[in-house]
């Protein structure tokens, strides 16, 4: 110990040394820092451009460290370096530390990998001693050298392993620490094995030779070197970490807005089945009052109506005043109105409850066309309006439920007789195509703006809405009509201009046509 302090204290010049120590400390921190990159924390994936970083970073700083020393080395004699033996040093320090930090790594061996890397700086220094060229003798003393190639290889393995074992900046500076350690020993206690003897008679070679000069400027590039690979680490780190700080943020919000999301999701899928359970005990509500008023109403209806008609009829005997033969007619037509509306609505409930089934048979359309034509007539005659038909000579069989089919008919025809004035017209036309069998009721009535027809659709929808509106009715007309259509697989179109007319049209399926040779 007290030849090598003897050795740094009186061959070299110290304040070189002391270069020699920082470019040796700073090379090593860089290293590790590096080194510690070259593995993702989360994954365990490893990152071989930080490797080979770090590798080249620390073979540098190791053979930085090394030729500063030497040109620390104050003797008489003038050194002079090989080029080809120096450049063979870095090389070797490079390449042999890429093995050992490839092993801490991959193999999980930290310890064998700073022993490697040991080595690493053992092959170095030797390397670097022989390309040295001086005119005197070298005397070796084995014990030093063996020395220090422990001295390189324990220290090493001890700092990769502090390194490693270890996480953030305790461990950095620890394993930093021992690798310099690790390097000043190994250099230190290997020069202290070198004994140089003048000789003037010894020639030098004449070859490619660096002299120290030259040398302090390939140590200058290198150092630079060291310098930008440590602050390109240091802002891809501050970089990498910036940006993972961002989006951990970004995350966090992600997450907390999901989870108000979430919360919202729950109380609106919460409200929507105290909705939906609530819809459903009024819908069973409602079906049960329909149920029983459909029945308490039709009852003294029917009565009503019955007895109305015997009055009409004076089946008992005149009526005495005139006036009263016009109010057993307003009586009567009083409740067949009602009682139409009172079966509308148990119909519409019906079809909302799913209860709506259809009693279908084969019908003959033309049959169901003609009837309806006359059972509207008496109204038609009574408004003054002129009803018109355009049927198909050639018509099919309908399967359909003839009852619906008729009330669909009437609807339409009861429809335009009532919204056509007097001495207009009101024609229903009836054809058969390859796709569909088509029923059309076209009116010269008052006809509707193009977008009031969704609202004539709806139930109860009625355009004319006052209290003392001109033409009666319920509003559940077409709504109903259009039901009925689709509970056949159909269709139901209007089309209409205000003051000009109505064309309604009822399109009924392919496959509800049947052949009459097929039907027969």
């Amino acid at each position: 110990m007290i030849k090598i302090l003897s050795c740094i204290t009186e061959q070299h010049s110290i304040t070189l040394v002391l270069l020699a120590a920082v470019v040796c400390a700073f090379g090593s921190l860089t290293a590790l820092s590096l080194l510690a990159r070259a593995r993702d924390e989360k994954t365990g994936a490893i990152h071989r451009r930080w490797l080979v970083a770090s590798s080249v970073v620390a073979g540098a700083a190791v053979w930085s460290t090394h030729f500063v020393a030497m040109l620390a080395y104050e003797q008489s004699l003038r050194l002079t370096y090989d080029i080809g033996l120096t450049i063979l040093s870095i090389v070797i320090a490079i390449v042999v530390t890429f093995v050992g930090f490839a092993i801490v790594l991959y193999r999980k061996a930290p310890a064998l990998g700073g022993a490697v890397f040991g080595a690493a700086i053992g092959a170095m220094h030797f390397t670097g001693m022989a390309a040295s060229q001086v005119q005197a003798t070298r005397d070796w003393d084995p014990a030093y050298v063996v020395a220090s190639l422990l001295i390189g290889t324990a220290m090493g393995a001890v700092a990769i392993h502090v390194f490693a074992r270890g996480n953030g900046w305790r461990s950095l500076i620890n394993g930093t620490s021992l690798m310099c350690l690790a390097i000043a020993g190994l250099h230190f206690t290997g020069m202290s094995a070198l004994t140089l003897t003048p000789d003037p008679v010894m020639l030098l070679p004449l070859g490619s030779v660096m002299a120290p000069e030259r040398l302090a400027i390939a140590i200058a590039a290198v150092m630079s070197m060291i310098v930008i690979l440590g602050l390109v680490a240091a802002i891809t780190d501050h970089h990498l970490a910036s940006r993972a700080a961002q989006e951990a943020e970004r995350l966090r919000a992600y997450v907390l807005e999901l989870e108000a999301t979430k919360r919202e999701l729950q109380a609106t899928t919460e409200n929507l089945t105290q909705a939906l359970n609530a819809a459903a005990e009024a819908s069973q509500s409602k079906s049960q009052f329909l149920a029983t008023m459909s029945h308490e109403l039709r009852t003294p209806l029917n009565a009503i109506i019955g007895f109305s008609e015997l009055l009409k009829g004076e089946l008992f005997g005149p009526i005495g005043d005139a006036r009263y033969k016009g109010y057993v007619n307003d009586v009567h037509r009083s409740g067949k109105h009602l009682l139409a509306l009172v079966n509308d609505v148990l119909d519409f409930s019906k079809i909302d409850a799913g209860h709506l089934t259809l009693q279908e048979d084969q019908i003959d359309i033309r049959d169901t066309l003609s009837t309806s034509l006359r059972m509207i007539e008496a109204q038609a005659n009574g408004g003054g309006v002129i009803i018109e038909q355009e049927i198909a000579h050639e018509l099919p069989i309908l399967r359909a439920d003839e009852r619906r089919v008729r009330q669909i008919l009437l609807n339409l025809l009861s429809n335009a007789v009532k919204f056509t004035p007097r001495g207009g017209r009101v024609r229903l036309i009836a054809f058969c195509d390859e796709k569909e069998f088509v029923v059309q009721v076209a009116d010269t009535g008052i006809g509707m703006a193009k977008e009031d027809i969704p609202r004539a659709l709806e139930r109860f929808g009625q355009l004319d809405s006052d209290l003392n509106r001109k033409y009666e009715g319920t509003g559940l007309g077409l709504p109903l009509t259009k039901k009925l259509a689709e509970l056949h697989g159909g269709r139901l179109e209007i089309e209409s201009e205000l003051c000009v007319g109505t064309k309604v049209t009822v399109a009924f399926p392919a496959e509800r046509l049947v052949q009459r040779s097929a039907a027969a």
